[in-house]
């Protein structure tokens, strides 16, 4: 926890100081730009003033040229100058327009002196038409003219002062900030390398504990996967252990019904038919009530006969596993109306009792899901003997086995089907079909755990198809 809240600090620290980096840089760029700006501004006023300056000379000159030697083309000058005026008067208020209030004072002046200019000269003018040139020579040799050419030139002078003043002030201030500004960025700087470092450090130290506890937890991990495997080794044995035991019991179970309850049984209706012969009785109820009797006591014996097949089927011990499978599919299916069609090799290998009933159990237990929840129409089971696999699948056409039933834990007949496979070495597998709706179930056991000779036997004949409706 100290370690993590220490990391964090320095993250924190780091971080703040990236931004104060940025924020330096960023104050630089501001001040910069501003002292640029006021650079700019100062290139456009001077250069607004002296156009201001340059079209009231022109005119000026232009106006006593015409009015001392009499040629009117001086007059184009002077009227050009003086148009031009407005629109530089215009571009001097709008470059002073956020200037301080005694430039703007200084400018106001200037535009002042400025119109009094003008109209000294076009009184000029007016007296050189109107009383001829001798009044306005001595009106342009009067000093009135002269006087408001220097006013307008020392109000010039003053209000570039003022100007330069505030252009070395800004650059001062603007120098100025640029150190502090070099300052800042160079502690920043420092402080952000001094920071790297340390979380380098940390982080170096935060990666070897990490990499301690993921070797840790990979040893802890490997030995619960050891643990895990063990355990179901033995879990797996002890499943074997309780499949072959409750087979034992089932075989000792339908010896002992096949031989008392079907020596009872068989004693019974003996007996039956002695009293019925002696009796000899021509009453009608009493024949109803004998063959009654009869036909509970053959019922009897169906069903004891069933019990003792699913118990232990005698065909698979007296005949073989195809026999078995061939009563048990055909009982299965016909009592629930289903076709199926059986393809086993011509010739039965020699199975071990082990896989044998594992095998029939296998078919047993899928015949009894479609039967249940399938809705198929027809069954189809295939036995394959290949070089080094014995192959079972059990096919149906019904509804289809849905995906979340594989996993479901109370799928307690599907996981027996799988443990019978493993448990001999084989694979046990339940997908859909591709080519239409259906499940196929899939078992492949290796021959040499399953025969009673460990040599695959030679290459199989044509396998013998049946077919049922």
């Amino acid at each position: 926890m100290k370690a993590a809240t220490r990391q964090m600090a320095l993250i924190v620290l780091l971080v703040l100081a990236v931004l104060g980096l940025f924020v330096a840089a960023v104050s630089g760029q501001q001040r910069l730009e501003q002292a640029s700006y006021q650079v700019e501004t100062d290139a456009l006023r001077g250069r607004a003033l002296a156009d201001v300056e340059e079209l009231l000379s022109r005119a000026e000159s232009a106006q006593r040229g015409f009015i001392l030697l009499g040629d009117a083309t001086y007059l184009g000058p002077f009227e050009e100058s003086t148009s031009r005026l407005p629109d530089a008067f215009r571009q001097l208020d709008k470059v002073f327009s956020r200037a301080r209030a005694p430039v703007r004072a200084e400018v106001q002046e200037i535009e002042r002196l400025s119109a009094a200019k003008l109209n000294e000269l076009g009184e000029s003018l007016r007296l050189y038409r109107l009383e001829g040139p001798s009044a306005a020579v001595a009106l342009v040799r009067s000093d009135v003219g002269e006087l408001a050419m220097t006013h307008i030139g020392d109000r010039a002078t003053r209000l570039q002062q003022l100007e330069t003043e505030d252009m070395l002030a800004a650059s001062r201030a603007w120098r100025n900030d640029r150190w502090v500004n070099w300052g800042l960025t160079g502690g920043a700087l420092a402080a952000a390398l001094y920071l790297v470092i340390v979380l380098r450090r940390v982080l170096l130290r935060y990666v070897r504990v990490k990499e301690r506890e993921t070797v840790e937890l990979q040893e802890w991990g490997s030995e619960l996967e050891t643990q895990l495997r063990h355990r179901n080794e033995e879990l797996s044995e002890l499943s074997t252990h309780l499949q072959a035991l409750s087979e034992r019991e089932k075989s000792a179970l339908s010896r002992e019904l096949h031989d008392e309850l079907g020596g009872l049984l068989v004693a019974a209706r003996m007996d039956v038919s002695w009293i019925e012969e002696r009796m000899a009785a021509e009453d009608l109820e009493l024949r109803a009530r004998f063959a009654r009797v009869h036909d509970a006591l053959q019922s009897g014996v169906e069903i004891k006969r069933r019990v003792v097949e699913n118990l232990r089927p005698t065909l698979l011990d007296n005949l073989g596993l195809f026999p078995a499978l061939r009563w048990q599919v055909a009982d299965s299916c016909s009592r629930a109306g289903l076709g199926y069609v059986e393809r086993f090799p011509p010739v039965e290998p020699r199975l071990l009792p082990d896989a044998a009933i594992a095998l029939f159990r296998i078919v047993q237990e899928a015949l009894t899901n479609i039967v249940r929840h399938a809705q198929a129409h027809t069954v189809e089971i295939v036995i394959e003997m290949q070089p080094e696999w014995l192959l079972l699948r059990v096919r149906d056409d019904g509804v289809g086995l849905p995906a979340e039933r594989l996993r479901a834990l109370g799928s307690h007949g599907l996981a027996a089907m799988r443990h019978r496979a493993t448990a001999l070495g084989g694979s046990w597998h339940a997908v859909p079909r591709g080519d239409r709706l259906g499940t196929e179930i899939e078992v492949r056991l290796p021959l040499n755990h399953v025969l009673v000779r460990a040599v695959p036997p030679a290459a199989p004949a044509a396998a013998q198809a049946r077919e049922h409706a």
